[in-house]
């Protein structure tokens, strides 16, 4: 009886680390995974994609990915079968200035420290290739608390934990620094957050961010 061998899906992987990225794509390839691309970038992943129209992307988002979300949607459009699967070390996506809904319909989503083995990166590839799947999260339970804060909140945190001005802040979403302070008093009484005598409340609320980023640091004051 002769056993037909499945091709297995082959794989362009995007993350910003170098290190990461040779590390990941190693890593993969011991779990019999078809790595067939790695991008440091997404330039380079945008042409890495023309040239050998892989059938699924993985990202490790890090953070210096900008444009990536516009990235997706480009590949996606040009291969409308494209798998998606998308690591990160947050389970909110707005941390990043990511909105959950401009992703592709489809996306698999993995925040890292919900991981047992590498097995289950291979399982979302499976699933994110299929047709007619829907977004889905492999993440552990959600802080409340971070999850209590509207997209407003969390993005004036994003641009604090940055080193934006309240100034800055209120340039770029275009309200008045009043606001800005208020809306800095209110994520600090949704998040318990104590003003300590010696300690400066946005490095408090920065240092906050920070851990959900799954990278807990002293911020200098």
């Amino acid at each position: 009886m002769t056993t037909i061998q499945l091709d297995k899906p082959r794989i362009l992987i995007l993350d910003c680390n170098r290190f990461e990225l040779a590390t990941l794509a190693d890593s993969l390839r011991l779990q019999s995974l078809d790595v067939v691309g790695q991008a440091p970038d997404i330039e380079t992943a945008r042409q890495l994609f023309e040239a050998i129209n892989p059938d699924a992307i993985l990202i490790n988002l890090q953070g210096c990915d900008h444009g990536c979300t516009d990235l997706l949607q480009e590949l996606r459009t040009l291969n409308p079968s494209l798998g998606i699967v998308i690591l990160t070390d947050s389970p909110d996506l707005r941390l990043y200035g990511i909105r959950q809904e401009r992703l592709p319909e489809g996306s698999q989503l993995i925040e890292k420290s919900a991981l047992v083995d590498l097995r289950e990166i291979r399982v979302a590839i499976e699933i994110a290739i299929k047709p007619g799947v829907h977004t889905d999260w492999l993440a552990n339970d959600w802080n409340s608390s971070l999850n209590s804060l509207t997209d407003i909140q969390i993005e004036t945190l994003r641009l604090l934990a940055l080193g934006l001005s309240n100034s800055d802040i209120g340039k770029a979403r275009f309200v008045s620094e009043k606001s800005v302070e208020q809306t800095i008093t209110r994520i600090a009484q949704h998040l318990h957050v104590v003003h300590e005598k010696g300690r400066n409340m946005r490095v408090i609320l920065a240092s906050e961010y920070y851990k959900w980023l799954g990278s807990p640091r002293e911020h200098a004051i």
